[in-house]
């Protein structure tokens, strides 16, 4: 009797401290939630609610608690929130990361304290190559694909000369130069801008002087609206068609653009229109919420939680990094993308798609896709020594 009694104590406490019962996650997410790119800060920590939604807010079935970091762009103030977030937070995993610049300024301190970066939308090549390391995941994308595929795209349409214009910073250096690599055609002409600027009259008359069959222009945020207002104001709309990526032409953005963000050809590693049971319902979840599609900020970061929930519910606890980084690289999950996977160096791998913005037949804004790209080679994956 005394010995029936032992083991039914014994089995009572093991399961009030059992990983389901007792774990905690605490998850931390960094995105610029005001200053000039706020906006795509803003719609990231849609696609964290969306996912905090599903999952009633217990991913992998933990209760998780989110301390939410501002950087404002900056990468300053993201390495001043990346010590509070470590020392007073005390996070497990930091999510998010919306610029590559601040991604640069906040990743050593995370890798010193053993967090785990899952970068949802940054994504510069040296986290790839030679400065990989198991801490980091690169949930979202590599810079470099969207200029690979776009490169290549342009010159199968036999698009001959080109212009090419954007933000003056490291994910612009990533999609220029990886353009540059692809494209066979002429360059007739290339400018950067500050993220400071609003204006683009002188910048447009250069590129209307040059005369290119097509311009290809990486904005986002403010500065994703005021181009391509501008751009057609000019006229240049109507004469050269304008190229670009997932952040320029959105759900999000069309509000401002307005007419002017109709017609425009970008490349996405996601589209809503993406065919399998994930993305549908969360599609038909953000649509529901928001009264318009997700873009690829929202969707990334839903996804890089989908991960981290299909990760966590093997059983690891998240004080045990080892067990936790295995998990991620090695789960399948059900992400919206369909089927991807990492490589050696923690990146995903990932067909892309060529998209336009359109009106639907009831005239909601919408990308149709035009095309599919096979994803393309990692060139950085041969320098990733993980240890």
């Amino acid at each position: 009797m005394q010995r029936n009694l032992l083991v039914t104590v014994a089995l009572v406490a093991a399961m009030v401290v059992s990983p389901s019962s007792a774990q905690v996650l605490k998850l931390g997410f960094m995105a610029p939630m005001s200053g000039p790119s706020a906006s795509a800060g803003q719609e990231m920590k849609r696609g964290l609610d969306a996912a905090l939604e599903k999952f009633n807010n217990r991913i992998g079935g933990l209760e998780t608690r989110v301390s939410i970091a501002d950087d404002k762009g900056l990468p300053d103030t993201g390495a001043q929130e990346i010590v509070r977030l470590i020392e007073r937070e005390r996070i497990d995993v930091l999510s998010g990361l919306g610029l590559t610049n601040v991604m640069l300024a906040v990743t050593d301190p995370a890798i010193r304290a053993d967090v785990i970066v899952l970068a949802s939308h940054a994504g510069t090549g040296s986290y790839a190559g030679k400065d990989c390391h198991p801490n980091i995941f690169l949930t979202g994308f590599l810079n470099d694909i969207f200029g690979i595929t776009m490169g290549s795209w342009l010159t199968k349409r036999d698009v001959k000369r080109l212009y090419i214009m954007g933000l003056d910073f490291q994910a612009g250096y990533d999609i220029f130069d990886a353009l540059e690599s692809t494209y066979k055609g002429q360059v007739v002409g290339k400018k950067l801008t500050p993220f400071t600027q609003v204006d683009f009259a002188p910048e447009l008359a250069q590129v209307r002087a040059a005369k290119p069959d097509g311009l290809f222009a990486f904005y986002f945020g403010a500065s994703g609206v005021s181009f391509p207002k501008q751009y057609a104001q000019s006229g240049l709309k109507d004469q050269i068609p304008l190229y670009t990526v997932m952040a320029m032409s959105n759900s999000m953005l069309i509000a401002g653009q307005g007419d002017a963000g109709y017609g425009m050809i970008s490349n996405s590693v996601w589209n809503a229109q993406v065919d399998n049971p994930s993305n549908r319902e969360f599609v038909s979840r953000f649509r529901a919420k928001h009264g318009r599609e997700p873009t690829s900020y929202s969707s990334m970061m839903y996804d890089s939680m989908l991960l981290l929930d299909a990760a966590l519910r093997t059983g690891v606890d998240p004080t045990n990094r080892a067990a936790l980084k295995k998990a991620l690289r090695t789960v399948k999950f059900p992400s919206i993308r369909g089927d991807v996977q990492f490589g050696p160096n923690q990146v995903l791998q990932q067909g892309m798609v060529i998209q336009q913005a359109v009106k639907d037949s009831g005239g909601e804004f919408m990308l149709k896709l035009l095309d599919t790209t096979p994803a393309p080679i990692d060139t950085y994956a041969k320098d990733c020594k993980m240890n």
